[in-house]
Order: structure tokens, then sequence, then C-alpha cells
């Protein structure tokens, strides 16, 4: 199997801007760059408002609770935020696919390559692979990487804070003294 790194740049881009959502043109610029992505429009207001209405999108991917359900989101995404795709070789660079128009917003190119990216991700290695955090007091969004596809944590952090909850949980009454009831008198 081929995994494109721009398709990896651009999930964890959108799984950290659902995590923490954008509150600015300036600071969704500045994390979109911070991830690696090219920026051919610096985004305004209304880029910003799509992109959050965009992310709601994703949270009801990431939240849909049988495959066939997330599928069904999977292809609204598509039919909503992307375009057949085209053969397109811009800026020098070698010819790739776009999902977009060339004269596409920045929240255009930013929804219509994270939903193409997702859409092949997923179909790829298992549309089980996108969930939330395991931790009860964590809703973080990840994307499982994983071998075997049975992530449940969205970081090594909450994965410990977890065990360490169990074990202390687990070792709890083993180490309480038993007490019969002949001693109680």
């Amino acid at each position: 199997m081929h995994v494109n790194h721009y398709d990896v740049l651009l999930l964890h881009a959108v799984i950290d801007l659902v995590n923490e959502p954008p509150t600015s043109p300036t600071g969704l610029n500045r994390r979109w760059l911070d991830a690696g992505l090219p920026v051919e429009d610096r985004p305004d207001t209304r880029d910003l408002s799509a992109v959050q209405e965009y992310l709601q999108s994703w949270s009801l991917l990431i939240d849909a609770d049988t495959e066939q359900a997330r599928v069904a989101q999977l292809n609204m995404m598509l039919a909503r935020y992307t375009t057949h795709p085209i053969v397109t070789g811009h800026d020098g660079s070698q010819w790739h696919l776009h999902f977009r128009p060339d004269d596409a917003s920045f929240s255009g190119i930013l929804t219509a390559a994270c939903t193409a990216a997702i859409a092949r991700y997923l179909t790829d290695r298992g549309v089980q692979r996108l969930g939330r955090c395991a931790l009860p007091e964590c809703s973080n969004a990840y994307l499982d990487h994983s071998r075997p596809g049975r992530q449940r944590y969205c970081c090594h952090t909450c994965a410990n804070r977890d065990a360490v909850r169990r074990h202390r949980k687990a070792t709890a009454g083993a180490n309480r003294p038993v007490v019969h009831a002949s001693q109680i008198g």
C-alpha cells in the first residue's frame, strides 16, 4: 500500500483543528503553515467560518457509531467538498490530482484536500481507523496509525494515564487487610 506523505500531513492538520478549532483567520493560517502545508491565499473570515462548519462534518464522521454511518457521512463530505479529480502540475510540481477547482479559496482547498485524504486513508486502511480518545476526561479525536488498527487513545499520555488508573483500581482491593467475621466483635 502506498500512503501519500501529503495526505498524512493533511490528516494530522485537520485532526489538530478538530481537537482545537481555529478562532481567527490568522491562527488558522499559522496552524496550517506550522503543519507544513502550503498556503496559496491567506484565509479570511469567510474561510474561517467555512472551516469551522467543515470541522462539524468531521465530528460527525469521527463519532459515527457504525461503519455504514461513517461511510454515509464520508460520501456526503465527498459530494459537498470535492469536485471531480483533475490532473495538475501547478508551480512546477510533479503531476498530481486535485479534487477542487484551480481557483478555490483557502477553505475550498482545505476542505477538498482533507476530504479526499480521509477518503483514501479510510478506504485503504479501514473505515474504523478514526475515533475519540477512550480516556473519559479526554475527547480528542485521533487517526489510527497502529498496525492492528485497534488504537483507543489519542496519545501515549492518555493511554498511560488510563493504564495507571486501571492498575491502581485493581491493586486497591488487593492491598486491604482481610477482616474475618471472628475479628468483628
